[in-house]
């Protein structure tokens, strides 16, 4: 099953008074979930957007949306790392759903093997014998 991968903006951390603006925001915390249907899981960071680009126009605190924020953080980011972090999380899907096999401790080449101790005869039972 396709992963399906969603960017969530978790907070925003910014000045309340900036360059004449109010409720600035300057960084954004998210997460990314991804899911499979089978296994999930999710990576959390942040990332500051300074200097602020004064090309681009102002948009008010109370109209940004987690889309707004998240189209900022990946252009930002650039494919190339929003391709690392899905592909990182992609594999420990992957891990969840077909864990892989587990290491085993192998012996050392360059000692010999132990022998096995030798295992004692079993008893043999004693049998009365009757004349």
């Amino acid at each position: 099953m396709p992963i399906t991968y969603t960017w969530t903006a978790t907070s925003l951390i910014g000045y309340p008074v900036f360059d004449g603006e109010t409720d600035v925001v300057t960084r954004a915390c998210y997460t990314v979930l991804a899911d499979d249907g089978e296994g999930h899981t999710a990576d959390y960071s942040n990332f500051a957007y300074t200097p602020l680009d004064p090309s681009v126009p102002f948009i008010p605190y109370a109209d940004l949306t987690n889309e707004i924020i998240i189209g900022w953080v990946q252009y930002n980011i650039g494919p190339d790392l929003i391709a690392a972090i899905q592909g990182s999380l992609a594999i420990q899907v992957e891990r969840q759903v077909t864990p892989p096999p587990e290491p085993e401790v192998l012996p050392l080449p360059w000692v010999p093997p132990t022998p096995p101790e030798p295992v004692p005869p079993a008893p043999t039972p004693e049998i009365p014998v009757t004349l």
